[in-house]
């Protein structure tokens, strides 16, 4: 038995299907109205705004962080190995390790992890490690050449992850905002079944975290408390603070990325939430893509996330089975990966959010033409991707789809019919208890041959 992902919604997925709304009329007669749910669907032009509103490519996150990387390895490269310091947050030669400039190199180092992760702590560390730049190439004669290229590097850095993360924070509000408005005032409570992803989800990042960040401070004692340099001036605690820089940034970005998770699957789970009938197609890598809907062709994929098992519900209640999706209506079964489905998005629509998404699946026994239909859902956070690889498609034909499929299944059913025939003919054929009576033969056959061939044998030659 396998499920199959179903082209359009059916009747009963809908939140709030065939609940009435009770109005007054002029002349105080109570009326009853049905609707479907009141959930909007998101309209392409509305799908094409929200898109425009995030911000440029160059400073997305993936994008942004890799162009982080590259300036803060021009800095390294500048600060460290061409300048004729000792080293740029050493206090100098003979004199120990600075601890007062050591704050400042943590957070450049973090930058384009925090960008990519955790672009709230980007923005005022940016700020702290612009300012002690400023504050170095201030002081005339206290850097080289080189030095102060790596400080100019450095600022330009801070500039990029300043910008960019005030960009994306705003961003993020405005995408909410468009999404809000498409779905409309009313808020709905999640389907019955919706896996509750606030009891897992960020929870490895920030146990991991904290370990890490608490792991770093014993080290930085060590270093802080041990030998003295070669001087007998001060202390030389360098190995301690690269070792402790690799824990801090890797333990702080761990823990801010998981509490980041964590709070949206709370907001996702603790209230009821606006809701949208979306497209969704899948990828070959796994990932599966939101767009406007699943009928306009030229509807592009917008934002990404990825269907775990453990965050995915089967058959949380049935929708229908026989007739009620026949031939021509609609609910026939497509391959995602060649064209998209319809889903109810639950949640805001904005990177970093946790959405629910709830559709129809249908499931074909082996041996039936007709199978059932169930909803499923799935929560995920979204993902800041921007290459989908997703060409063109092109609507399957449900109703020769569903022909096709109903003539294969009866075509197996034919053939296991043919296999059950054909077994019962070969146990009729066969007399009752006669393999019981040639399976006690063979056994006396062999043993009494292997007595003749060996105790029995002059006895036997004798006669």
């Amino acid at each position: 038995m396998t499920a199959y992902h179903i082209k359009y919604l059916p009747t009963g997925t809908l939140p709030g299907e065939g609940v009435g709304i009770w109005s007054v009329t002029g002349d105080g007669v109570v009326s009853r109205s049905v609707t479907r749910g009141g959930v909007a669907t998101w309209a392409v032009a509305d799908a094409e705004r929200w898109r425009k509103a995030a911000v440029p490519t160059v400073l997305a996150p993936a994008v942004g962080g890799w162009v982080l990387a590259a300036l803060v390895a021009a800095a390294y490269v500048l600060l460290f190995g061409l300048s004729s310091a000792s080293a740029a947050w050493h206090s100098g030669h003979g004199e120990g390790t600075d601890w007062l400039r050591y704050p400042g190199l943590i957070l450049l180092t973090a930058l384009p992890f925090w960008y990519r992760y955790v672009p709230v702590a980007a923005i005022p560390a940016a700020v702290f490690v612009a300012v002690e730049a400023v504050l170095t190439l201030a002081r005339p004669g206290d850097v080289d050449r080189p030095a102060r290229a790596g400080w100019l590097i450095v600022l330009a850095a801070c500039a990029v992850a300043f910008t960019g993360g005030c960009l994306r924070l705003r961003a993020r509000r405005r995408q909410r905002a468009l999404a809000l408005a498409a779905a409309g005032e009313r808020r709905f409570p999640l389907p019955e079944g919706t896996p509750e992803s606030d009891g897992h989800r960020g929870h490895q990042q920030v146990y991991l975290g904290l370990v890490l960040c608490l792991v770093a401070p014993a080290i930085l004692a060590d270093g802080l408390f041990g030998e003295p340099t070669a001087s007998g001036v001060a202390y030389d605690a360098v190995g301690q603070q690269g070792v402790a820089l690799v824990l801090l940034v890797a333990g702080t970005t761990f823990y801010g990325w998981g509490q980041l998770a964590y709070r949206a699957a709370r907001r996702l789970h603790e209230e009821p939430q606006p809701a949208l009938i979306v497209g969704v197609r899948a990828g070959a890598d796994g990932r599966h893509w939101v767009c406007a809907d699943a009928r306009t062709r030229s509807s592009a994929p917008l934002i990404a996330y990825v269907p775990r098992e453990s965050d995915t519900r089967a058959r949380t209640r049935l929708l229908g089975s026989g007739s009620v999706y026949g031939v021509g209506n609609g609910h026939h079964d497509i391959d995602p990966r060649h064209e998209p489905f319809e889903a109810v998005l639950y949640g805001t629509l904005a990177e970093g959010d946790e959405v629910a998404l709830e559709y129809a699946c249908a499931e074909y026994h082996r041996h039936q033409g007709m199978g059932r239909m169930y909803a499923t859902v799935t929560t995920a956070p979204l993902r800041p991707d921007r290459r989908h690889g997703l060409g063109p498609w092109e609507p399957a034909d449900g109703p020769a789809r569903q022909r096709a499929r109903l003539r294969e299944a009866q075509e197996e059913a034919e053939r296991y019919r043919e296999e059950q025939r054909k077994a019962e003919e070969r146990r009729r054929n066969v007399p009752r208890g006669s393999s019981t009576r040639e399976r006690r033969s063979d056994s006396g056959n062999r043993h009494t041959g292997a007595g003749c061939g060996s105790s029995c044998g002059s006895s036997c030659g004798g006669d």
